[in-house]
């Protein structure tokens, strides 16, 4: 892909990063386990439509951070390969200028992704990762990024959560 019109994909998906940046979202618990300050992948991983997204998303909006982001789970980017990683890098860095934080929602669709994570790691980027495969589900996540990622699991919506955000007397309820 060439890198004017992976600006132009990228740009997209930050406008449309910005918007749903700006809808009511709930709190969820497992945003405290994520770290602006750690020098290590912040990798959410759960079931697809669990929140993954979301979940980063509203704790940068609630400290008022604009990350560098990247979406792969669009059909734009359905042929990207791991030699355009550095070529995705030069895109992000012409949009955001110098970027200390980047969001890589669902990068198990990229092969040989955590090569490219271990890098930016190294360049003392801060990391957040989103995915909902067996890969990064497994056992894998662990191999790729042995001690250099902090693992937060998200599952869907329980009850009580559920009640909470569409704001539902759950104590009143009979069982």
């Amino acid at each position: 892909m060439n890198i004017q019109d992976l600006v132009k994909v990228l740009s997209d998906q930050n406008e449309e990063f910005q918007r749903f940046s700006k809808r009511n979202l709930c709190t969820r618990m497992e945003e405290s386990q994520l770290s602006l300050d750690s020098r290590l992948a912040q990798v959410v991983i759960g079931v697809r439509r669990s929140g993954k997204s979301t979940l980063c998303l509203k704790y940068f909006a609630d400290r008022k951070i604009s990350p560098a982001y990247v979406n792969f789970d669009d059909d734009r980017l359905a042929s990207f390969k791991t030699a355009d990683l550095d070529t995705l890098l030069e895109a992000l860095y012409r949009l955001y200028g110098d970027f200390h934080y980047l969001f890589m929602d669902e990068i198990q669709n990229v092969k040989q992704w955590h090569l490219f994570v271990n890098r930016l790691l190294r360049q003392e980027i801060h990391i957040f990762l989103t995915g909902s495969n067996s890969k990064l589900l497994s056992g894998e996540l662990a191999t790729h990024l042995t001690g250099r990622h902090n693992k937060v699991e998200l599952y869907p919506f329980s009850f009580s959560e559920y009640c909470a955000f569409r704001n539902v007397d759950s104590t009143s309820l009979s069982y």
